[in-house]
């Protein structure tokens, strides 16, 4: 009975190795299958040429000066090809020629994202619009995988008003109240705000026809800087300032006459 026992014994082992060794080549088995499909997988997605597309962002409108929050692209590409956006002053049939690089991005869950660029300022009065190609980077070697997406980046102008004042007049020791704080070369949709204590809270005033927006200013003996923000209609702005010296009204000094004496005629009375 001893030697039965142990000799079932032993089958349960061999029995037990044998059934682990199955289970552990059919997982490695799988493993490679696996690795092969991923493989296959890969190298058949690779060999097709990737898309690139627009999300839904196909134009951007920002003011001059300030930066572009972000600019994405939705593609099919993935690590080691990139994503290049490219920036032209023209629209382009061929984007993959030229152009001024924004830099480089590898997609995250289908989308490429660019954040805070930077764009030329816009010193002119009208709108300026850049074309900014997304485009495969590195270039395929298949000269017919050339996909590209083009998002427009209006620059909107700043206002170009400038601000005066004039320091009021004085009559001898007395100021007048005639002194202002006036805006100049802005449009008719132009609106001002005056800074309170240096701060501007955002909220604008439509600018007077003659553009006066401080008057009835006298002299203080104290300096004082009037600040004054100038928006345009959609919504950009410039921060002008200017410091009336406001020195206090004096008398003129007094003026010495001088007498000037002369001898008309000499000799004594009676001769």
């Amino acid at each position: 009975m001893a030697y039965r026992k142990k000799s079932t014994d032993a089958g349960n082992v061999r029995n037990v190795f044998v059934g682990l060794t199955e289970v552990t080549l059919r997982r490695v088995a799988l493993c490679f299958c696996l690795i092969f499909f991923c493989l296959w997988s890969i190298q058949k997605v690779k060999a097709q040429c990737p898309s690139i597309t627009n999300t839904t962002q196909t134009s951007v409108t920002v003011c001059s000066g300030s930066l572009v929050d972000s600019l994405q692209v939705r593609t099919t590409a993935f690590w080691p090809d990139k994503i290049e956006l490219v920036r032209f002053d023209t629209p382009q049939l061929n984007p993959y020629q030229g152009g001024v690089s924004l830099g480089e991005l590898i997609s995250s869950n289908g989308i490429a994202t660019m954040r805070t660029v930077a764009f030329p300022p816009n010193t002119d009065v009208s709108d300026k619009t850049y074309y900014v190609y997304g485009r495969l980077n590195p270039l395929s070697a298949d000269g017919s995988c050339r996909p590209f997406a083009l998002v427009t980046v209006i620059v909107k102008p700043l206002p170009q008003s400038t601000v005066l004042a004039q320091e009021a007049t004085c009559q001898n020791s007395v100021s007048l109240a005639d002194g202002w704080v006036r805006i100049n070369g802005f449009s008719a949709t132009d609106t001002y705000e005056l800074a309170n204590n240096g701060v501007f809270s955002g909220s604008s005033h439509p600018i007077p026809t003659d553009g006066v927006v401080v008057q009835n200013l006298k002299r203080t003996g104290k300096p004082e800087s009037y600040m004054v923000r100038i928006y345009n209609a959609f919504g950009c702005f410039v921060e002008r300032s200017v410091l009336l010296a406001n020195t206090l009204c004096t008398c003129p000094p007094t003026r010495c006459v001088p007498i000037v004496i002369r001898k008309i005629k000499g000799g004594r009375s009676g001769q």
